[in-house]
């Protein structure tokens, strides 16, 4: 006798017929998707701010997914990695960091906690694909609301300052956001298409990465386009050989080292600019972000760091940067130094440890998980690499942190028939 978990359970009870539990949970995921995936163009809704109502609603939708997928939770059904406490302590102590950050910090903190909670309690009770499928749909949406946008409504969806005139921000208020998210949307999509289920699904795919890459181009994201067209050239690469798998497995861990060069290159020579092959480059002003992180970086915020939230919402550090450089931006624009600066030692080296734990997970050599590991693996590269310039570990709703998450409880807890004894 075979026992099954609760993911293949909802996709067999889906495949017979209607569940109303998984189809409001796939909504729920789309919503999530869409609000979540960046603050919308202001014009959008006569100068109003929006960005903590999209929270807002966001919130709302993770506490319906919570909702629905409790009760199909069969612990005694999952076959756990014993890996997966690395995951579970390095939220723990992200919360927790927060408790020495702030108020306004700790309810970041315990919505990061439930959240997460969340996205373990989806990824363990609901069909992998078709998760991948509302998130795709949500993305795709909003790629094409941003091309109607460009066309009929330039005021809005077109940036005006100087040194960007003329890209695309389309429904988001920043053109980065566009960019990332129609790099991610080109990937998922291009990997969907791998599954081979047929010509209406094919093409469909084919339109949403055709518009992913026109926004791309005129976000003037193309670095960003690059990067998911290399990560879709990994999966497909992945799913005929293991070897390349297994290589391309390490990638984030590699990563990892090479944004703590970056960081120690800036410390050692005390410039906020790094020297490469003889050209002196800030990466768009990031490293004077950087720079300035890091100079805050020591005594007693070195070992249990300045807490979730704790560092760029500190007046004397914001005031501080905005005295040397005449603007201000709270945020790292690298994940990897987030975590570092606010989590401290502790938490980098919990962050460390569940990096060191992907690429065995990544590629196992599962060939029954084949489309989905060689998934979840390009993403891993796309997304810690998208990292080294942005800051998505940790972000308590963004919908790429919560995908991050979502999948690293795939490769945790495993979604695949278990032999029991009768």
């Amino acid at each position: 006798m075979v026992q099954v978990t609760a993911g293949l359970d909802a996709e067999r009870r889906a495949a017979r017929g209607f569940d109303p539990a998984h189809a409001a949970t796939l909504l729920a995921v789309f919503v999530i998707t869409l609000l979540a995936s960046g603050p919308f163009a202001e014009g959008l809704f006569s100068g109003a701010q929006t960005d903590q109502f999209q929270q807002a609603i966001v919130e709302l939708f993770w506490i319906t997914i919570f909702a629905l997928a409790l009760p199909a939770l069969r612990l005694d059904r999952i076959p756990w990695d014993r890996r997966i406490g690395v995951v579970v302590a390095f939220v723990f102590w992200a919360t927790l960091s927060s408790l020495w950050a702030g108020g306004a910090a700790m309810l970041k903190g315990a919505v990061l906690t439930f959240n997460v909670a969340a996205v373990f309690l989806l990824a363990a009770t609901r069909p992998f694909g078709a998760i991948v499928d509302a998130m795709i749909a949500a993305l795709a949406l909003l790629a094409a609301i941003s091309l109607v946008l460009v066309a009929f409504f330039p005021e809005i969806a077109l940036v005006d300052t100087e040194q960007h005139a003329g890209q695309w921000t389309g429904v988001f208020d920043n053109k980065q956001t566009l960019g990332i998210d129609c790099a991610f949307l080109l990937y998922l999509a291009a990997m969907r298409i791998g599954e081979h289920r047929g010509w209406p699904a094919i093409v469909y795919h084919l339109a949403t990465m055709a518009a992913a890459v026109v926004c791309i181009v005129g976000a003037g994201s193309r670095g960003g386009g690059v990067l998911a067209v290399l990560a879709v050239a990994l999966g497909f690469l992945s799913r005929r050989s293991l070897g390349v798998a297994r290589l391309a497995g390490y990638a984030p861990l590699a990563t990892l080292a090479i944004s703590a060069t970056m960081m120690a290159a800036l410390v050692v020579t005390d410039r906020d600019f790094l020297t490469i092959a003889g050209f002196d480059i800030d990466f768009t002003e990031r490293a004077k972000i950087w720079k300035h992180a890091l100079d805050y970086f020591g005594g007693g915020t070195t070992v249990f760091g300045w807490g979730l939230n704790g560092f760029w919402s500190r007046k004397d550090i914001a005031d501080a940067f905005i005295g040397g450089h005449e603007w201000y931006l709270d945020n790292f624009h690298n994940g990897f130094l987030a975590v570092l600066v606010e989590c401290g030692l502790i938490g980098m080296g919990l962050f460390v440890g569940l990096t060191l734990a992907l690429p065995s997970l990544m590629a196992g050599g599962d060939r029954d998980r084949e489309h989905e590991t060689t998934t979840i693996l390009g993403f891993m590269v796309l997304f810690y690499v998208i990292d080294l310039t942005e800051t998505f570990f940790l972000r308590s709703t963004n919908t790429f942190s919560m995908i991050f998450f979502y999948f690293v409880f795939r490769l945790f807890v495993v979604d695949r028939p278990t032999p029991t004894a009768t």
